[in-house]
């Protein structure tokens, strides 16, 4: 990262000068970032937790000092190109108190999807920024010569890759901030040969059902470790409970100190959000709280998932209904075909063709007896899974309605569960390629689309498949969904 921007000889002078007991790391502060404009902690975050696309602005206040505030802008807008890539373009604004650097941030990121639940993102953030001294003030005597301080006016380029490995919804990334540095300007003086930042994470996204009305809710625990040339490496931990309504976060740096934080999104698109953090170790304990807020503007869809709309979802009664219709066609075909080929036919000839209908009629009325058949056994199957009851297991995930838009009374067998189209068409398209059969549904009062495996008469019957994994041929996490049919 910057952390050219302050070293420890700057550090040492300022402490001298002003007789403060408090020395800032070169980094960003970017660690209370679980959410939005999160690019800036890992690049490879751009495309799936910036929100995209968005605009976003996050700014911090170190201290809320008056007079030489240490403060960082940043303004970032994301793009998702698609599934599998997404670029941004920002403005960053970092004064450290010391020195104060304004420019531009480039960040692009690619996933690689490995297996069917496993990707690989790599990510870049280039910066290049303009670096002065922020404060004259940071130089009392006119005479005394402070090389470290002198006012710089110089165009620095700088270059930090990232990768993250994704395991279902475990993520372990790894960030290299300023890997390289090419200072532009004739004097060469900036302070681009500060050293390389190396940030590890590690974080898990657990859905929570409780918000389900929301949207999509999930809980995002993280912890990450961050190594600072010249000071101490940093640990931390962050929490962030997220509704398409509202989010919550918490978290701790073993520098910085605590915080906390909340937010709220309105009218589905715009997102305003706060927090405060405190310095508990005995260095910054006298220090004021720091403040943090983030604006962040969603474009195009009305939920960060994606809406998902006019789907038309494979019954079984529309299934047999297309097949009535296929048959009748084909027998109106067959009818006309004979009417013309009886005005050429003899007497005998009709009376042969007479003998054949009758044939035709016995089997059209056996297959009519057969469909009557098959119709009261799908009615008797209906009525009996609308008269059990269901005695849960322990930490047996399930969910039970008394209806369900025209599906039918019985127990699904739930593979997964989208709010965002392109998802679960590629989801469905992946099933498929593995030579299942799945099906769907979708549910109005939640806005997401239901992808099942089978339909099950009985509990008993959905469990076995549940718990033999499809009979082998699906082997990642199913769960249940009954409708009643009341």
């Amino acid at each position: 990262m910057l952390r050219h921007l302050i070293c420890l000889l700057v550090l040492f002078t300022t402490v001298v000068l002003y007789g403060q007991d408090r020395t800032l790391p070169t980094d960003f502060r970017q660690h209370n970032l679980t959410q939005f404009n999160a690019s800036l902690v890992n690049p490879t975050y751009a495309l799936d937790w910036n929100l995209p696309n968005a605009l976003s602005v996050w700014t911090r206040w170190q201290w809320q000092t008056i007079d030489g505030d240490p403060t960082t802008l940043f303004i970032n807008y994301t793009q998702r190109i698609n599934a599998n890539a997404a670029a941004g373009v920002g403005f960053l604004q970092h004064n450290t108190g010391t020195y104060l650097n304004s420019g531009l941030n480039l960040n692009y990121v690619h996933a690689f999807q490995l297996e069917s639940n496993i990707r690989l993102f790599i990510g870049a953030n280039v910066f290049g920024f303009r670096e002065k001294l922020a404060d004259d003030r940071f130089i009392p005597d006119p005479d005394v010569e402070l090389p470290e301080l002198e006012s710089t006016d110089d165009f620095i380029f700088m270059f930090s890759p990232a990768v993250r490995l994704q395991v279902d919804d475990f993520n372990l990334g790894l960030a290299v901030e300023n890997v390289g540095n090419i200072n532009l300007s004739d004097s060469g003086k900036g302070r681009g040969d500060g050293g390389t930042v190396i940030v590890g994470t590690a974080s898990n996204d657990f859905p929570v059902t409780l918000f389900n009305g929301l949207g999509h809710s999930f809980v995002r625990p993280m912890v990450y470790v961050k190594s600072i040339p010249d000071g101490s490496t940093q640990v931390g931990v962050n929490g962030l409970l997220s509704t398409s309504k509202f989010w919550v976060q918490g978290g701790y740096n073993s520098f910085y100190g605590v915080s906390g934080g909340l937010g709220v999104t309105i009218a589905n698109h715009f997102s305003l959000g706060g927090l405060v953090e405190l310095g508990v170790d005995d260095t910054l304990r006298d220090e004021k709280s720091t403040l943090e807020l983030v604006v962040s503007y969603h474009m195009g869809t009305t939920d960060n998932r994606k809406k998902v709309v006019d789907f038309d979802w494979e019954k079984d009664d529309a299934l047999a209904y297309a097949r009535i219709e296929a048959e009748e066609e084909q027998r109106r075909k067959e009818e006309e075909k004979r009417l013309a080929a009886e005005q050429r036919l003899n007497e005998e000839e009709r009376l042969v063709l007479r003998e054949q209908e009758k044939r035709d009629s016995i089997a059209a009325a056996a297959l009519a007896e057969a469909n009557r058949l098959a119709e009261q056994q799908r009615l008797d199957s209906i009525a009996r899974a609308q008269k059990q009851k269901v005695e849960l297991l322990p930490n047996e995930r399930y969910e039970e309605v008394a209806s369900a838009e025209g599906l039918e009374p019985g127990f699904y067998l739930i593979a997964n569960v989208f709010g965002t189209k392109k998802y679960y068409e590629s989801f469905m398209l992946l099933l498929k390629k593995r030579g299942l059969e799945p099906k769907s549904f979708y549910r109005s009062q939640n806005k997401f689309n239901y992808v099942y495996l089978k339909r099950y008469n009985t509990m008993q019957e959905a469990r076995r498949a549940r718990d033999s994994k499809f009979d082998g041929k699906y082997t990642h996490k199913t769960w249940i969904f009954r409708v009643r049919g009341d």
